[in-house]
């Protein structure tokens, strides 16, 4: 059957579309000149770690209460424990999915609670008082004023592309959480943002969230958000990093107040880790360059330690999910070395990993697990050394 369509058609999606890419041009190139907030980042330690290398592995949920769990994320509360979401239902992208979290407390980290539901479509639409069909990818941490906020992807139509962004707080390490509140990014369709990976703060009690589109284009962009003059209130405004149609799902490290280091999940056919910097903050980042990483079009995670270094944590292949490893860098993220496979089975799944290093410097990684378990290991920068020398014998 052939499909005709007249000029006004024509020049309204014309409209739509140009509306939806020029808008966040505008809005990052004006935003340049209106903050002056720089990256909040720790020094880097030089005190020699004595420490026993260490190594745990668990699951965070061994006796899962959905079929299908998907994209965790983990933080540090104030009390030194923590907490840790991802979604999960019946399948990906079904009507029952909700979000999930469990928590862990400071004296004892290998005891997890058992998972409850912190959001899902029913109380999303009740909250948000619009149609909410399913319920996707999330993110937790804690901000500069305690808060532990929750960030997550509701879908009203389609897929992916008909996502928007809310948010929730707690008050009270994840025990009570407020209502959610949807995050206006657009004045038109404010559709098609995403989240994924780990916030980054700012010297002004702000923070940066690397988020990504997925309408009209797939595109990686920050979404920035800043404390307003009144109690709880919250300005967000987005700006589009450098990386065509090919890159999503953005790992950014800062290491200086001005100098960070983005990666990638590629969706090209080039089928490796991708690298952006930026030399002004977030606000401008170079073309995206290959690595020599591999990415079978999969979600990567990387965090700055405290002794200078890069942790990446990708999966290694060019075409599945099938392992898991680690690998390290010690000239901000243009050269690696592979120290560890952590998972690597046949025919399974091992993907979408999330990394935290605590205030105890101990680093925890979260990640899917066959699509049934969210698996936890925490290990410390002794087991690191550890690797690396065993991979230079």
């Amino acid at each position: 059957m052939k499909v005709v369509m007249d000029k006004r058609s024509v020049v309204f999606l014309f409209i739509i579309t140009l509306l939806l890419h020029v808008l966040p041009i505008w809005r990052h190139y004006s935003d340049c000149n209106r903050s002056s907030s720089t990256f909040a980042v720790n020094s880097v330690s030089m005190a020699v770690n004595d420490s026993m290398p260490m190594m745990f592995k668990e699951f965070i949920n061994p006796d899962p209460v959905s079929e299908m769990v998907h994209v965790s994320s983990i933080c540090e509360l104030r009390n030194g424990g923590l907490a840790a979401v991802w979604y999960g239902g019946t399948r990906e992208g079904s009507k029952d999915t909700a979000i999930f979290l469990s928590t862990s407390g400071a004296d004892n980290k290998t005891t997890w609670s058992k998972p409850e539901v912190v959001v899902d479509r029913k109380s999303a639409s009740q909250e948000l008082n619009r149609y909410v069909k399913k319920i996707g990818n999330s993110i937790i941490f804690m901000d500069s004023e305690d808060r532990l906020w929750l960030v997550y992807v509701t879908i009203a139509f389609g897929g992916w592309s008909g996502s928007s962004l809310n948010f929730k707080i707690s008050y009270d390490g994840g025990i009570n959480w407020t209502n959610s509140q949807r995050i206006n990014l657009s004045p038109f369709f404010n559709v098609s943002e995403l989240v994924r990976n780990n916030p980054v703060f700012l010297d002004n009690d702000g923070f940066v969230i690397p988020i990504y589109h997925e309408c009209l284009g797939r595109f990686p962009e920050i979404l920035w958000v800043r404390n307003g003059n009144k109690e709880n209130e919250f300005h967000f405004r987005k700006t589009r990093m450098a990386g065509g149609r090919s890159f999503i799902q953005p790992s950014i490290v800062a290491y200086e107040p001005y100098l960070a280091t983005a990666f990638y999940r590629n969706l090209s056919s080039d089928r490796k880790i991708a690298i952006s910097t930026t030399r002004d903050a977030g606000h401008t980042w170079s073309e995206p360059q290959n690595l020599k990483l591999p990415n079978p079009d999969s979600g990567i995670n990387a965090v700055h330690l405290s002794n200078g270094l890069i942790l990446m944590a990708f999966n290694d292949s060019r075409e599945n999910r099938e392992n898991l490893s680690l690998a390290i860098s010690d000239d901000s993220g243009h050269n690696w070395r592979h120290i560890s496979t952590i998972e690597n089975t046949q025919g399974e799944e091992f993907s979408y990993p999330y990394m935290i290093q605590t205030s105890d410097k101990i680093i925890h990684l979260v990640y899917t697990w066959q699509r049934r378990h969210i698996k936890h290991l925490a290990f410390n920068e002794p087991w690191i050394d550890m690797q690396i020398k065993g991979t230079k014998r």
